[in-house]
């Protein structure tokens, strides 16, 4: 059975990752095979693949130990506790590794069950808290890879070859998720990449009222993602934001987030330095499923060494984003969905 990985120069001085569920293999295994049930692509048809999830959990065929244990996660405490490690789950293993070129495309032929697919949907179905996705990112697929790409080799995208720096997912987008759900599905350990997370209440206790006053107000600028104007993609201009929301939430993004005066610029550079100062890593392994609720931390994919080059073009993490509920967020979906955002 897996164990957690972690760097051992990892800081987290008030706050540690550790596995808060772990799978038997007997319960790992008789999951896998509910799961590998699921028939329907959830890239051609993502409704009708949701709903062979649901009946999975319909004939109970989710062990009991750990429905109980997503079951305890409602009354969570995400500023305490903003990441959930769950060690030694269902996965689609074998795989081949996908075209560096495209990999999308690449991953519609050469993936043939949708296990990780199906453990993220049931999840979130268990949860409560629904998948969504954007017709601007992979054409609209709601599971998402973090799989690098030669053209996007360079740019702060899920795409990224290597380093991606501190965010939140989608901080700049009209439509926000509350949680980032991951799936591990392969990674070489001889390369140290890590995904580094700092909770939000860790980084405003190094900042005084003035300071915490300037954040909340709009003088900042993030430009939109690469990975949603990629393309011919056209969104506009970004506005201008606070850096701290109303219930402390973080919208930020290192390096692209800068200050439209002297003193917010400066007070970004300290943001930075605290980051760093409090951030705990984690090595994402297959079959680890990891759930960060996104407005209560921040986090970053380092990476801290290469021992292999090749491999590291074939890290994956498959990921779902996912809000508390739609029903605020309608307004924005394409007309007939209630899962795809225009946009």
């Amino acid at each position: 059975m897996s164990k957690l990985v972690i760097s051992p120069d990892q800081q987290c001085a008030n706050w540690k990752i550790e596995p808060e569920f772990t799978f038997t293999d007997d319960e790992r295994d008789s999951l896998q095979e509910a799961l590998s049930q699921t028939t329907i692509s959830p890239y051609r048809e993502y409704n009708a693949f949701a709903s062979q999830v649901k009946e999975i959990i319909r004939q109970r065929r989710v062990p009991q130990r750990f429905v109980d244990f997503v079951a305890t996660l409602a009354s969570r405490d995400r500023d305490l506790e903003p990441v959930v490690c769950i060690k030694n789950g269902p996965y689609d293993r074998d795989v081949p590794p996908f075209d560096f070129e495209n990999p999308v495309e690449s991953k519609y032929r050469l993936k043939k069950t949708f296990i990780a697919e199906a453990m993220l949907s049931l999840f979130a179905q268990l949860c409560g808290t629904p998948a969504i996705g954007y017709v601007n990112v992979n054409d609209g697929d709601v599971f998402q890879d973090i799989y690098p790409k030669k053209a996007m080799a360079d740019t702060q995208s899920q795409k990224a070859l290597r380093e991606i720096h501190f965010h939140k997912d989608l901080a700049n987008h009209f439509v926000r998720p509350d949680q980032v759900y991951m799936v591990g599905m392969r990674s070489d350990p001889v390369n140290e990449v890590y995904t580094s997370f700092v909770r939000n209440i860790d980084v405003w206790e190094q900042f005084d009222e003035d300071e915490l006053d300037l954040l909340r107000k709009p003088e900042f600028h993030t430009p939109f993602d690469d990975l949603t104007v990629v393309g011919d993609k056209k969104l506009g201009e970004a506005d201008r934001h606070p850096v701290l929301g109303e219930l402390g939430d973080l919208r930020y993004f290192e390096n692209r987030t800068r200050g439209l005066t002297d003193q917010a610029s400066a007070l970004l550079e300290k943001l930075n330095a605290v980051l760093h100062s409090q951030k705990c890593r984690l090595f994402i392994e297959p079959g680890d499923f990891v759930v960060t609720y996104n407005n209560h931390t921040i986090h970053a994919k380092e990476v801290v060494k290469v021992g292999n080059e090749e491999t590291l073009k074939q890290r994956w993490i498959i990921k779902t984003v996912n809000v508390d509920s739609v029903a605020r967020h309608l307004h924005h979906f394409v007309d007939g969905t209630e899962y795809l955002v225009n946009g």
